[in-house]
């Protein structure tokens, strides 16, 4: 049993004692995505695709908003990116590089040039085959979602440092290329 502490007379306030830095910070709990992982566990992998998905989600719940204003989707994006790298590319080029099925890469193809971002024309080497060049109205996009991109990426991955950015990028990457 603990003495009785005489509470004291003063009318003046008294200090706590000081803190240890590491009891102001409060334990963090396992985020949603840890609870489900803990049950889909069978052994020390972790479920990256579990948090691959996640981090999509977060990312594009503010796509439409930061970036897409009902103007362009993701994979347009990459269409109008290499095609100003590679002018000319065929829609079968594009498919390969995107590793989607070709009639995908037509319909996204096709949703771009509908926007007026891409023009097609026939190829001088197979009559079989188009060539994708970006419009004026393309590269000006282009230019619009450079800043677009830049703000929502500040936003979206704010909680990790450039060095951090920077490291994921490149685990994502050898994750997908190799």
């Amino acid at each position: 049993m603990r003495p009785e502490r005489r509470k004291s007379k003063s009318k003046t306030p008294s200090t706590p004692p000081p803190r240890a830095p590491c009891e102001n910070i409060r334990a963090r709990e396992p985020s949603t995505t840890a609870l489900i992982e803990s049950k889909l566990l069978n052994g020390p992998e972790p479920v990256l695709g579990l948090y691959l998905h996640v981090a999509y989600i977060a990312f594009m719940s503010t796509y439409e908003e930061g970036i897409g204003r009902g103007e362009i989707t993701p994979n347009v994006i990459g269409v109008l990116s290499l095609l100003s790298q590679r002018p000319g590319m065929s829609q079968s080029e594009l498919a390969r590089l995107f590793r989607l099925e070709r009639a995908t890469m037509g319909e996204t193809v096709a949703r771009a040039v509908a926007a007026g971002f891409v023009r097609r024309t026939g190829s001088r080497v197979d009559a079989r085959r188009y060539s994708l060049y970006l419009t004026a109205r393309g590269e000006q996009m282009l230019v619009t979602l450079r800043e677009r991109i830049s703000e929502h990426e500040k936003h979206a991955a704010g909680l990790l440092t450039l060095t951090e950015r920077l490291r994921l990028r490149e685990l994502l990457d050898k994750l997908v290329y190799g």
